[in-house]
């Protein structure tokens, strides 16, 4: 079991961001169907765009709650699913979406670890915060997702 601090799981967020920003960037240029490079274009911008929001809401936390210490044992390593994704390939715009739900899925989930690991309500309000905020990051994918399938 490893102990990490808020300030080491937000860097990783925001790491896990900037991957996958560049991921479906690399995606996009083997892509063939216009709407999927919509798709692929969109979700690129808007990792990038949260990893920088990740960071602006880290440098505004104060010390004490980016140095809390709490036990971290989540098992699953969430830069794996940007790590087996075939760059190569020209995904149907069903998997790329699928792809996209699936990895913003494993955020969720280290959010709700990290709610329950903590010990700080300090640090639980954050995770919740960003967990919320996950959640309208889904929906919003989704329904402009689906706005580009009428395009």
């Amino acid at each position: 079991m490893r102990f990490e601090q808020t300030r080491d799981v937000l860097n990783n967020i925001g790491a896990f961001h900037k991957q996958a920003g560049f991921l479906y960037t690399e995606l996009k240029k083997h892509c063939s169907n216009a709407r999927v490079r919509l798709l692929l274009d969109y979700i690129s911008r808007h990792e990038l765009n949260l990893e920088k929001n990740i960071a602006a809401f880290r440098d505004d936390l104060p010390e004490s709650v980016l140095s809390s210490w709490f036990k971290y044992s989540h098992d699953q390593d969430i830069f794996a699913a940007l790590h087996e994704v075939d760059r190569g390939k020209d995904m149907p715009f069903d998997d790329v979406l699928d792809l996209a739900l699936e990895l913003d899925g494993q955020l969720v989930e280290l959010y709700e670890e990290m709610m329950e690991r903590s010990t700080s309500t300090e640090v639980k309000d954050i995770f919740n915060s960003l967990l919320l905020q996950e959640m309208k990051e889904k929906q919003t994918l989704v329904r402009n997702a689906l706005g580009l399938m009428d395009i």
